[in-house]
């Protein structure tokens, strides 16, 4: 009877796992709200244990904070930012063109067996742009990927606000399924995952907001490049994908430079990058992070390509904390063996007895 209990969790487990993957086109909001109350429940925690309060009135605070702060932000950057990414999609063709034709020499070039010249590469990203925005089909799409965008951050602010009130709660509830003489092995495991992700996570967002606000002002004071606050937070963000998300963000600040300045500019902007992202690696990943996640640089690239196949962007987000919680559960699952302690020879032994004497 206990064996026929068992097996009917670990089905229900497996059950809640295939549901999980068959609706994971609907779950990035409710990914992106569980990163967020994971990151802000041990603030709640602090401070209803400081304070007193019921947890739920000091998770409805903390909520009301973090939605005040975003509102703020908005407020503050919102324009700016807007017009950044209206003028962008206007002079993106022409920025490509300028780069392709310093590049080249206003030579044409050949590409897939065709020849093309600079000017019409920038006239045919124009027209791609302006069919995708301006036919009536296309309009009615954008209308419904505004929708969707605006859905998704009113699941995400919705979920936030329930995952940090009963976030313990629903653990409690899934470690119901698993079976009596494994809950244990669990329990274990999710502390040890806890302390790895957490770590990771709430360091990964003090990089972004560092990364964002230093690339920000060092583009916006040094350089004067156009978009500095988009390319800034762009930056920021990118830099939780390892390898290939520092490298596209300064191969983006790079383009615009090289568009404004020409190839010093590039250059410059190529050193600046090279250098923050020593400064990162080397003095604030250690402070912030630590060494939280102890992970393989092939597998982390590995983990990289294989989530932007399985999720896209998302993917390549979430790929160092799957891969970091895999082998978690791995190295408990098979721990490594303790090595030998050294047996010191006996007449060694009568010497330090000697000396000591």
């Amino acid at each position: 009877m206990v064996f026929g209990t068992s097996v009917s969790k670990w089905l229900v487990l497996a059950a809640l796992v295939a549901l999980l993957w068959v609706a994971r086109g609907v779950l990035p909001p409710f990914i992106v709200a569980g990163i967020l109350a994971y990151v802000l429940s041990p603030l709640v925690d602090e401070l209803a244990a400081r304070t007193g309060w019921r947890r739920a009135y000091v998770a409805l605070l903390v909520f009301a904070a973090v939605l005040g702060l975003v509102a703020v932000l908005v407020w503050v950057a919102g324009a700016r930012l807007g017009g950044e990414l209206r003028a962008l999609s206007r002079e993106g063709p022409s920025i490509i063109q300028v780069v392709v034709d310093d590049l080249t020499g206003g030579q044409p070039i050949e590409l897939l067996g065709q020849t093309i010249t600079p000017l019409d590469l920038g006239r045919r990203l124009d027209i791609a742009l302006r069919d995708e925005l301006g036919t009536p089909t296309q309009a009615i799409q954008v209308v419904r990927v505004a929708f969707e965008v605006i859905l998704g951050v009113v699941l995400v602010f919705l979920s936030l606000v329930y995952m940090l009130i009963d976030g313990q709660n629903f653990f409690l509830y899934v470690l119901h399924f698993v079976p009596a003489e494994h809950r244990l092995h669990v329990q274990r495991l999710s502390a040890e995952i806890h302390r790895v992700l957490g770590r990771y996570l709430r360091g990964q967002l003090v990089l972004i907001v560092l990364m964002s606000a230093v690339t920000f002002l060092v583009l916006e004071w040094a350089y004067r490049l156009p978009y500095a606050l988009w390319i800034g937070i762009l930056t920021g963000i990118l830099e939780v994908i390892p390898l290939i998300g520092p490298i596209t963000a300064g191969a983006i600040a790079c383009t615009v430079g090289f568009s404004q300045g020409g190839p010093n500019e590039a250059a410059a902007l190529a050193v600046t990058y090279l250098v923050l992202r020593q400064v990162e690696d080397q003095l604030v990943m250690p402070m912030i992070v630590g060494r939280a996640v102890h992970v393989h640089p092939l597998v982390t690239v590995f983990a990289v390509l294989a989530g932007e196949k399985i999720a896209g962007v998302l993917g390549m987000i979430l790929a160092v904390p799957v891969a970091a919680t895999v082998k978690v559960v791995l190295d408990y699952a098979y721990p490594r063996a303790e090595q030998p302690t050294r047996r010191v020879s006996p007449s060694l032994e009568r010497g330090q007895s000697h000396a000591e004497r």
